[in-house]
């Protein structure tokens, strides 16, 4: 095993905030957590429940999430069990009814589907990241989580200032040194320096400064690392409390969390519960703000096409409009937010419903996963082996009519097909697929 960093070592050791036997606890077997879909149903064996989260779980060893239809269906998510704190912060804001949220660094989706979940169709969740080819799997797991107020956005921090005073929860799950993915990621620990490490201080400054402005006035910022330097944490905040432009927010507690050295947030130390290495704070802000931006009125194309509503089964209210030959949905608080965004690069709006062509509308595949609208189509059940080989993208002779189909797995919705003929055409996204199959 890859030594940990002799610097490291010396730091840890200097530092009495710190608990002794952390460093032992890095050379640990990282327990494995998920956090359940609260609308979906999945099995699991053996469990026992992560504290501070209402879905999360411990499993007894890690499978293979990638052999799994359900896993696929958005039945879950794989998150280490500290990142799920995130709910115990969110539920601990005053926020009003509809909260315009912004996810940061979102990828590859852990804090923005539960966010998804918490605000389940209230407000809007704007999940934003600045790596494209990350952007593409934050879509894809937002798409499958299914909830219809959802945007996925690709922006440096400085591209935000439209929304400049705009947004009452900011969530920065800033890029740090990864010291506490060291037991995890042995990669982490060869990448790790001083200079890294104080390189990544530097960045997160300079993030934050960026992206201050954003939040109204009585907003929250939400700030989490993985690594347990204090530069890198809880000295990150203190100057916006120390210039009174925010004061700290009180946070529920858990055994075993370690506040830190200000009182700000908690530590995830793992020789002390559960989970790899985790730093999480809140701040609210007091500092007065007049938004430079209001938001524009623009025409969009409204309402749903004729031939389609008796297709379509909404389960809430939702509002439609059409860009570009596609029909969206989502809620109508979001669609009023909708042009102040509406110039971003996005790679996800709301529900993606429907693509038009030449002679009717056909089913976006969304529609396999929203939990707000429902399109009636006929539905075919698979069993395991079927299920893997349509995730893995095959086709296959079947006698049915032609047309659309669902395919499900456990009566969960994991695809969609085309019957031509006495085959199907597998319209599961090529780069969603499983690369290989199990021997």
């Amino acid at each position: 095993m890859t030594e940990l960093p002799k610097d490291f070592v010396a730091r840890i050791q200097q530092d009495s905030f710190v608990p002794d036997q952390l460093l032992s606890s890095l050379n640990e077997n990282a327990p494995t957590s998920v956090r359940l879909h609260p609308k979906r149903k999945s099995y699991f064996e053996n469990t026992s429940p992560v504290a501070w989260n209402s879905n999360g779980i411990y499993l007894p060893e890690r499978p293979s999430f990638t052999y799994d239809p359900l896993f696929h269906a958005g039945a879950y998510y794989p998150q280490e069990a500290g990142s799920m704190f995130l709910e115990q912060v969110f539920k601990s804001l005053s926020l009003p009814e509809n909260p315009v949220v912004l996810d940061l660094s979102a990828a590859p989706g852990g804090k923005s589907t539960l966010l998804a979940s918490l605000l389940d169709h209230k407000g809007l969740l704007l999940a934003n990241e600045i790596n494209r080819s990350r952007a593409y799997i934050l879509s894809e797991n937002l798409s499958k989580w299914g909830y219809a107020n959802t945007f996925v956005c690709n922006h440096k921090p400085n591209e935000l200032h439209a929304l400049d005073g705009q947004i009452d929860v900011l969530v920065v799950d800033a890029p740090c040194s990864g010291e506490g993915m060291f037991r995890k990621d042995l990669n982490a620990r060869n990448e790790w320096s001083l200079q890294n490490a104080a390189i990544c201080a530097e960045r997160q400054t300079d993030i934050l400064a960026e992206v201050w402005p954003l939040l109204k006035e009585g907003a929250y910022l939400i700030y989490s690392t993985c690594t347990f330097n204090p530069a890198e944490n809880e000295a990150q905040l203190t100057p916006f409390i120390s210039e009174q432009l925010a004061q700290a927010q009180e946070l529920p507690f858990f055994d075993g969390l370690q506040a830190d050295r200000y009182g700000l947030g908690y530590y995830f130390f793992p020789n002390q519960v559960q989970s790899e290495g985790f730093y999480i704070a809140a701040l609210h802000k007091t500092e007065s703000v007049k938004s430079k931006y209001k938001i524009p009125k623009i025409q969009l194309q409204q309402g749903m096409p004729n031939e389609l509503s008796a297709l379509l089964n909404a389960q809430l209210k939702l509002s439609f409009w059409q860009e570009e030959g596609r029909l969206y949905a989502s809620t109508p608080f979001a669609l009023e937010i909708y042009p102040l965004i509406q110039k971003l690069k996005f790679l996800k709006k709301g529900l993606h419903v429907a693509t038009q062509n030449k002679k009717s509308w056909t089913p976006a595949y969304d529609m396999v996963y929203s939990l707000a609208l429902h399109w009636n189509l006929p539905i075919k059940e698979v069993d395991y082996t079927a299920a893997l080989r349509i995730l893995n993208g095959q086709s296959q002779q079947w006698e049915a009519p032609a047309g659309y189909y669902f395919i499900t797995y456990d009566n969960q919705k994991i695809a969609l097909i085309k019957q031509i003929g006495q085959r199907f055409n597998n319209l599961h996204p090529n780069e969603w697929r499983i690369r290989h199959l199990p021997k």
